[in-house]
């Protein structure tokens, strides 16, 4: 678990650095980079943990549904990503079809989505000096998605206490922490991008 977390946190970083080094800096040569380490860590948490397989492809998913993946960082990573989870998870798609993970999926895209405007909206409001509550900062560090994780790894929690596994995908409740990692990381960057820009 301690792999994972670690992979988690570096997946974040690194999606955080790509999206500034190309928005902020208009860098393409470090955004690919670091976007291709993002998918590096993300596909070695992928391979060892399935839970983190529904995760990355609902962020992905979701993302490209509100037109996030939209410039030359985001387009190779999401292509080597998809790529490769062929190759290291191919039981994805038989949980998806026999042991409802669908249901999982679907969700957590619907959350990731959710997350992508309210934070554009979130944004917005910021810009034109609006009055910030607390469900424009929900949607601003993207909670949407962190919570049906924690609802999800909660249920598993929940079921396993009572010996429900039978015919149904489960995740691990430690996911939620290792999530939070990553999120926690993309922040941090967020806030710090220039010192560690200053660094390249």
């Amino acid at each position: 678990m301690l792999f994972d977390a670690l992979c988690y946190a570096l997946s974040g970083f690194f999606m955080k650095f790509s999206d500034e080094a190309m928005d902020t800096k208009n860098n393409k040569v470090l955004a690919i980079i670091t976007g291709l380490l993002c998918v590096f860590f993300t596909v070695l948490v992928c391979a060892t943990s399935m839970d983190a397989v529904f995760i990355f492809v609902s962020i992905l998913i979701g993302t490209a549904l509100a037109k996030k993946v939209d410039s030359i960082n985001h387009i190779i990573s999401a292509i080597i990503f998809i790529l490769l989870l062929y190759i290291i998870a191919p039981q994805f798609w038989a949980i998806l079809l026999n042991e409802f993970g669908w249901i999982w999926l679907m969700l957590c895209i619907i959350a990731a989505y959710i997350d992508e405007k309210g934070n554009d909206f979130s944004d917005n409001k910021e810009e034109n000096n609006e009055e910030v509550t607390l469900a424009d900062k929900f949607f601003k560090y993207r909670y949407a998605l962190k919570v049906t994780v924690l609802i999800i790894s909660l249920i598993g929690l929940l079921f396993r206490f009572f010996s429900i596994t039978q015919g149904i995908y489960l995740f691990n409740p430690m996911t939620f922490i290792c999530f939070y990692l990553f999120d926690l990381s993309y922040e941090f960057v967020g806030l710090y991008f220039d010192r560690f820009y200053d660094l390249f």
